[in-house]
Order: C-alpha cells, then sequence, then structure tokens
C-alpha cells in the first residue's frame, strides 16, 4: 500500500457526497420556491421541480417523499433563516423592552414585504380542504412553526418564564400569525385600502395591542 494512501483522511471520501447531496438540495428548494411562487403550491408539478432543478424526479423524492413534505422542507428552511438573523440581533441585545422593538420592526417587515406569507397562507388552506392529509399536512405544520415559536420566545423573553406565561407568549405569537395571514388576504382583495403605507400602522396597532408594548 502507497504511502499516500496511508495518509489519507477517512473523512474526506465522505465530504464531497455529502456536499454533493447538500448543493443538491439547495437546488430543488430554490426551484421549489420559484415554481410555487409563480405557479402557486397546487398547481407546481415535481417533475416542473426537478427540470428546473436540473435533476431527475427520483433526485427530488431521495430527498423529499412528496410536494407537501418538499413545502414543508421549504419553509422550514426559510423560516430558520429568517429566524436565526433575528435571534442573533435579539441575543445580542439586554433589554427586554429593546428586544420587543426589535421584533416589532421585523414583524411589520414581513407583513409589509411584496408577496409576504402568500405561500404560506396558501398551504393552510390547501391543508384545511383535504380532510385525509389534514391531521397529518396540519400536525407536520405545527410542529415546524410551533417549534419556532417556543425557540424565540425563549430569546425575546428568556427561560426564566412560568407555565402560565410561556402559554400565554404562545397564543400571542399564534395570534399575531393568524393576524399576519389575514392582512396578507385582505390586501389582495382591498389593495386601496390597505396600501403599504396603510398597512404599516395598522400592524403596529395589532402588535402593541397583543404584546402589551
Amino acid at each position: 500500500m502507497s504511502l499516500k494512501l496511508l495518509n489519507m483522511d477517512p473523512t474526506r471520501s465522505t465530504r464531497k457526497p455529502q456536499a454533493r447531496t447538500e448543493a443538491t438540495k439547495a437546488k430543488i428548494l430554490d426551484a421549489a420556491h420559484s415554481l410555487f411562487t409563480e405557479l402557486g403550491f397546487e398547481n407546481t408539478q415535481l417533475e416542473e421541480v426537478a427540470i428546473r432543478a436540473g435533476c431527475s424526479r427520483g433526485g427530488i423524492y431521495a430527498h423529499y417523499s412528496n410536494k407537501e413534505d418538499l413545502f414543508l422542507a421549504l419553509m422550514e428552511h426559510r423560516a430558520s433563516a429568517a429566524f436565526r438573523e433575528l435571534c442573533k440581533k435579539l441575543e445580542e441585545e439586554p433589554d427586554l423592552t429593546k428586544r420587543l422593538k426589535l421584533f416589532k420592526g421585523w414583524f411589520v417587515q414581513q407583513v409589509c414585504a411584496p408577496g409576504a406569507g402568500t405561500l404560506t397562507l396558501e398551504f393552510k388552506l390547501y391543508a384545511v380542504r383535504r380532510p385525509k392529509m389534514r391531521n397529518d399536512l396540519l400536525s407536520l405544520y405545527n410542529a415546524l412553526f410551533t417549534r419556532t415559536d417556543k425557540d424565540f420566545r425563549d430569546v425575546l423573553f428568556g427561560e426564566k418564564l412560568t407555565k402560565a406565561q410561556r402559554i400565554a407568549i404562545e397564543q400571542r405569537v399564534a395570534v399575531l400569525g393568524g393576524a399576519l395571514s389575514a392582512l396578507i388576504l385582505e390586501r389582495h382583495f382591498r389593495p386601496a385600502l390597505l396600501s403599504p403605507s396603510d398597512l404599516r400602522p395598522l400592524t403596529e396597532e395589532i402588535f402593541d395591542a397583543l404584546m402589551h408594548t
């Protein structure tokens, strides 16, 4: 056996395949996001995602069991990235009032951004209209976003909370999410009444009322 082989790092053989796998998943998620945005969740086919991602349909099934699983992975990826950025800022701020102000600014930005939350709203409606799939889909959805809410709650308010306080915070975060969905929906039907300039102060009022800021 050559000296070169004896000195070979055993982990190197697994690094490249793993890197290729992550790169493929990133391409699939990017393709799915663009197609879901362009065509909507229901109108997008996995074959179209595969073509845009430059892989086979089997390549998608190697990572995601179906379109719903792909959608949840996409939402988790995007939500995780957004919350990581927010949580980093919150962790750097020791004052609770200022942390709430940071969260408020982030929340208002999410609501007022063009196209904000449309895909999430569509997925909710998709799940509700399908009784056979609803329980499984909503369980996955709730597991994703409840976990996100809990992680965020601990960063925003700290971990030294009573059970009642934790539940109250989770309820308020859930209602904020519902308000976000309602505003997104109404903005499409009443754009003149809910223009971006009008939407911002209304969103701030909702936040202040729920979070007592």
